[in-house]
């Protein structure tokens, strides 16, 4: 769905004005890409002029934005993630795209998903490093003591202000104690679901395989909050050493465990459901290489240890989302790219190859 992301000049002035009367907005620049409405404010205030982003609700979009800006709070207050810093939210008001929030900038450029093929190989590396020295850092809050969806559970309902940063805040809908009957639901469910799309033949393949997967998982398992999603779209590089310097976008995270979650982002860093199109490069294994060295510095070689023994079951339920989600991804952001029939229908014939391959080699 195509969302309506503008709102008017005298909207952002009211929204802007509520989180502190006294600051003047001097420009607002809509973003270019997104789901959501995202301005980039230039704000004059007392102490002077200062960058900041506006994120706010469209009508026909899932409130979450009130929840993105306490996680954000959170992290801001409990790890040394770079992440924005909440300046004030609103959580309901008739009158405003609400929940909505305003936070401050980072340093750093952003760069679509398309672009990954632009850079070198060192550039890849640095990036992939680096995201996984983050990865390790939040994998160190402990924050959740189950498996599932990671919610907000706040008490407060803000009018301006900024969000509390207490992390027991951060809860787990319908939470599973046990990580192997967590992943046995998510593949009844996932599977069940996958019958309704293009790849439904492939659903009484992939319930078999991954039901055996699950079943010789090995280690340790502790719940951590995962990112799953770190695309280009989502983080800000440093021009010079395409090292991480902001962490965008954390409407989405689930309770997993570390290895999962790095299954998961080195999917993602690569470019996701972009890499399935025709000609575009295979830059994966040098982000999961560079990725799990930067991991193993900043947190634990068990963790990679343990992602190299089970890393095949959770390649499958990588593969299984991007086939859930294909549809959905090229109407929503491969249209944005200009992704053509021809090249989305090569594309689900790759993803379709590779799947069942993947499944073959597990038979």
């Amino acid at each position: 769905m195509n969302y309506d992301r503008t709102i008017p000049d005298k909207t952002i002035t009211e929204i802007v004005r509520r989180i502190d009367s006294s600051w003047e907005v001097q420009n607002a620049t809509p973003a270019v890409d997104g789901h959501h409405i995202v301005y980039h404010l230039d704000i004059a205030m007392q102490s002077g002029r200062q960058q900041c982003v506006l994120k706010a609700t469209p009508p026909e979009k899932s409130p979450t934005c009130g929840d993105e800006a306490r996680t954000l709070a959170i992290l801001a207050a409990h790890t040394s993630l770079p992440v924005p810093e909440v300046l004030g939210v609103v959580d309901d008001d008739e009158h405003l795209p609400t929940p909505l929030f305003v936070s401050t900038t980072l340093p750093g450029a952003n760069y679509n998903r398309t672009m990954l093929a632009t850079f070198s190989e060192t550039a890849i590396e640095r990036l992939a490093h680096s995201t996984g020295r983050h990865l390790a850092m939040l994998h160190a809050l402990d924050a959740v003591e189950a498996y599932g969806f990671v919610d907000i559970d706040a008490d407060e309902t803000l009018g301006g202000d900024c969000p509390s940063v207490t992390s027991g805040q951060l809860v787990v809908q319908n939470p599973t104690r046990s990580w192997t009957e967590y992943l046995t639901a998510e593949c009844d469910q996932k599977c069940t679901w996958l019958t309704e799309t293009q790849f439904g033949d492939l659903a009484p393949v992939v319930r078999p395989v991954l039901d055996v997967q699950i079943d010789s998982l090995s280690g340790e398992f502790e719940p951590i909050i995962a990112r799953i999603d770190q695309s280009l779209d989502n983080v800000l590089l440093d021009p010079e050493t395409s090292a991480v310097t902001g962490l965008l976008d954390w409407e989405f995270c689930v309770a997993a465990t570390p290895a999962y979650d790095l299954a998961f982002v080195e999917h993602s860093l690569a470019g996701g459901h972009w890499t399935f199109i025709p000609d575009v490069p295979d830059r994966q294994e040098t982000i999961r290489s560079a990725m799990l060295d930067g991991y193993c510095e900043a947190g634990s070689s068990r963790i990679v240890e343990q992602f190299h023994e089970n890393r095949e079951c959770y390649a499958i339920f990588v593969a299984l989302n991007a086939m859930l989600n294909f549809e959905d991804w090229f109407n929503q952001v491969g249209a944005a790219f200009d992704v053509t029939n021809e090249q989305r229908e090569e594309a689900a014939t790759t993803l379709r190859e590779r799947v069942t391959k993947m499944l073959h080699d597990d038979l």
